[in-house]
Parts: structure tokens; sequence; C-alpha cells
């Protein structure tokens, strides 16, 4: 013990004070804490926020915050709102509402009435209602959430069609809770590939840039075709809900103004120029096919590697090329008698593959050229960055040079695979055969495609009847 002593204290003694002073400190730094901590019982956490216009100049927010009590009650919670979250538990969300001249005023009066402490670092959702998009613009909305550090910028944003207060409280069974049910709606967008949607750094980026329009996804009511009146009869468990809510589309802008609304072919067509598509159906038929049926594919990769965007000054005169190359799989033929282990009836469906999918982008360009003279595809970024001299030049009336520019689309596709098999179902007939009666001889006539076919069916009536068969082959 002695011992360790004396080393310790020949240690310390050829060391200067301010070592001594930085140890110090440092175990200070360990044990100081969390100054700024705030306990996640005392906050209220907002999952959605929702930003409408309201008289006189003012801002209608609503944020919709989670009711942990209610989710962890179970039967008395989620399990237990029969009506999807009308019934008698008790709703696991709640809406905040309040009105002024600014956000940060709005949701400072929201803490008049709210218990808990507002918490938007877990919000997912901005919504954006119609009227203030189209008529006061988005920027003066937006400030305050590209400033504020709670607001992450990967949150989504999306534009209302329709009541916003009635459309962020749609019950629901899957998901009771709105700002959950459309983010699960987000995430499957992959699978449709039908409404464009950005974040919000993506659209503040394409609001601030000279080369491209922001644009993003529509939401909205649509009602529900799965509600029916056996539903709603006395007695029954879990009524279906009038409503459901739907992403779809596209939100156009020029500028910080919304403009116009595109459908979901012509977002499509808007996605596949900007590279966005991840996957979806493409249906087309085949002209001359005897029935007319459609025939399914499932959009394997496109991605931005799959879009080029060529552009091209020749006699002062400023055109686009667009050129798609995309991956498919076969997934449903209802048009008989196709022979897909035939290469030319695959090169023929990749050609009609090609001209669906032109179609659609082509109905697109022309919206966004005609109708809105809004640059959402990218085009002047695509200018900017071959002609950056003729771009100066421009681009203070690119949008009129937008409106008046050529498009070009080139699209290829290639049909992969075709499932588990090379030829669609077909009835059966091998067996078919008209039975006709002749009076007078009692006789029977097989009518049918195929000699061993004929053949057969005649054998089996002369063990059977002392008659004559007559056949006659079909």
């Amino acid at each position: 013990m002695g011992r360790e002593c004396r080393i310790t204290h020949a240690w310390f003694s050829g060391r200067p004070a301010h070592v001594f002073v930085l140890l110090l400190l440092m175990v200070l730094l360990v044990l100081a804490g969390c100054w700024d901590h705030r306990e996640v019982e005392d906050l209220g956490l907002v999952l959605l926020t929702a930003v409408d216009a309201a008289p006189e100049d003012r801002i209608r927010v609503e944020v919709q915050t989670l009711v942990p009590g209610a989710l962890a009650g179970g039967g008395g919670g989620v399990g237990g709102m029969g009506g999807g979250g009308r019934g008698g538990g008790r709703k696991p969300y709640r809406n905040f509402v309040a009105e002024a001249r600014t956000v940060f005023n709005a949701f400072r009066q929201l803490s008049m009435e709210a218990p808990r402490r507002l918490f938007f670092a877990h919000n997912q959702v901005i919504i954006i209602s119609e009227k203030l998009a189209r008529e006061r613009g988005v920027s003066p909305v937006l400030d305050f959430f590209d400033r504020n550090r709670e607001i992450r910028r990967d949150t989504w944003i999306l534009v209302a069609r329709g009541e916003l207060k009635e459309i962020i409280d749609v019950p629901g069974h899957m998901d009771v809770i709105p700002a959950q049910r459309i983010i699960g709606l987000i995430n499957n967008r992959q699978l449709s590939s039908h409404f464009a949607i950005n974040r919000l750094g993506d659209f503040i980026e394409m609001l601030e840039s000279p080369g491209i329009e922001p644009y993003t996804a529509i939401i909205g009511m649509t009602p529900n075709k799965a509600m029916s009146r056996v539903g709603l009869q006395p007695g029954t468990v879990g009524v279906e809900p009038s409503h459901n809510i739907r992403l779809t589309g596209a939100a156009v802008f020029r500028r910080d103004r919304l403009v116009g609304w595109l459908d979901e072919r012509e977002s499509r067509g808007l996605l596949w120029v900007r590279g966005e598509v991840r996957g979806g159906p493409v249906t087309f038929s085949l002209p001359d096919a005897r029935d007319g049926r459609n025939i399914a594919v499932e959009i394997l990769r496109a991605g931005r590697g799959g879009v080029k965007l060529e552009p091209r000054l020749a006699g002062g005169q400023l055109s686009m090329t667009v050129k798609i190359d995309t991956r498919v799989n076969l997934v449903e033929s209802q048009a008989l008698g196709i022979d897909l282990t035939n290469p030319q009836v695959i090169s023929r469906l990749e050609k009609q593959l090609a001209a669906a999918i032109k179609q659609g982008i082509t109905a697109c360009v022309t919206r966004l050229q005609e109708d809105y003279m809004a640059d959402a595809l990218g085009f002047g970024e695509a200018v900017h960055r071959k002609y950056p001299r003729v771009w100066r030049q421009i681009e203070g009336e690119w949008e009129y040079v937008f409106a008046s520019m050529p498009v070009t689309v080139e699209v290829k596709t290639s049909i992969r695979r075709t499932g588990l098999i090379n030829k669609p179902m077909q009835p059966s007939r091998r067996w078919e055969a008209a039975l006709i009666f002749y009076n007078k001889e009692n006789a029977l006539s097989f009518q049918k495609e195929g000699d061993v076919c004929w053949r057969s069916l005649c054998s089996a009536w002369s063990l059977s009847s002392s008659s004559p068969c007559r056949f006659r082959p079909w």
C-alpha cells in the first residue's frame, strides 16, 4: 500500500498543474448529464400537421397528436373502436386547431389547449390545403418549417383536394390513426407509381431552383366501395367507414402557387421522366388480337439510370428528347392464343408496351405545356447543364420557351420473364362433339377436329350401340 502511494506521488509531482485541471474538467463533462432533457411523458408527439387558409388573411393550423393511454388501453383504445375510431372507446389520437397570422403564433396558441408540450421531431406529414396553395402560395408557410430545428427535411408534403379537416379525421380499422394510415399509403407507392410525392427538403429545393417547378401528390377522400347495407345492420361488429383516404396524381405549382392537377396516368408520365418509377403495373392490348383483351406487366426497374434528357439547339430552336429504358415481367395475359415462347410475339408485345408508356408521357408533357406552362419535368435543368450561356439568356422567360418546345419521346422496353406458364389458359375442346341423331337411321354423327378424336368416339359408340356411326371431321 505504501509503495503504491509513493508511485502515485512521484507521477503527480512531475506534471504541471494545468494537467490536473484538464483532467478535472473532463470528469465534470462526463458527470454533467443532459441539461436540456425532456421526459417523454411530458411531450405531445405530433404525427401530422395540416395548414389551411382562414378568414381575414389568417392561417389555420391543425396538428394530430398521439394519445398513448388509448393505445395502451387494449379494448378501450384501438381495439374498442368498433366504428373505426367513432365507437365507445377512446381515439388513439387528438386533433388540436388554432388560427393566427403566422404559423409560429398558431403553434404557440395550441399550447393553451394542448396539456403537453408539442414535439414535432416525430411529425411525418405536412398537408397544405388547395385554397392556401392556390390563392396565397406556399412560401410563407414553408419558411417556418424550413427554419424549425424539430421539423425534419424528410417529412412528406401533400396537397389536400377537398375539406382538409375532414380528410385528416377519416376513421379506419387497420390503422386507426390517420397519420399512420397516410404513411402506410406512401410506403406502398412503388406498388402503383400512380402519385408523385416529394419530401419537404426536395420540394423546397425545386421551389428555389430556376429550372424546375415543384410538385407533390394529392390527398383526398373517396367513397368506400366495400361498404354494404348488411354491415350497417344492428349487431354488426366493425362497421365499414363511409370513406377512405386516397393518394393520387400530382399537384403542379408554378413558382409557389398551385396551378393545376395531374391525373394518375399523367402523374405516371411525370414519374417516368423524373426517373422515379420503381414498380407498378402497365396494362395494354394488342390491336390485332382477335379477342382484344388486356395484357398486364409489372415494372422491374427504371429509376434515374433508365432516363436520359437530351436537349438540342438547332437553328435557334430548343428541342428535347426523352429516352426511357425499362424492364418488366409479364404477369397476366387475357389474350388467348398468343405464344409467349415465340420471340416475334415478345417483340410485338414490347413495342406495344413502349407505345403505352409513350402515350402516358406525352399526355403529361402536353398537359404541362399547354394548360399549366409549368416545367415540373426538369427540362430547364437539362438545358442549363448543356447550354449554360443559352440558359442565362432565356431563364427569365423559360415558361414560355418550355410551352413551345418540341418534345420527342423514345421508349425501349424488355420483357424478362413471363411467369410460370408460357401460354395462356384455354378451355379444352378436344372432346367437344356435336351429336346429331338421324330419326330414320337412328345414327349418330360426330363433328370433331382431329382424326384420333373422332375415331375414339366412334369406337365408344359402336361398343354401346348397334347403329352405325356417321362422323364428319370438323
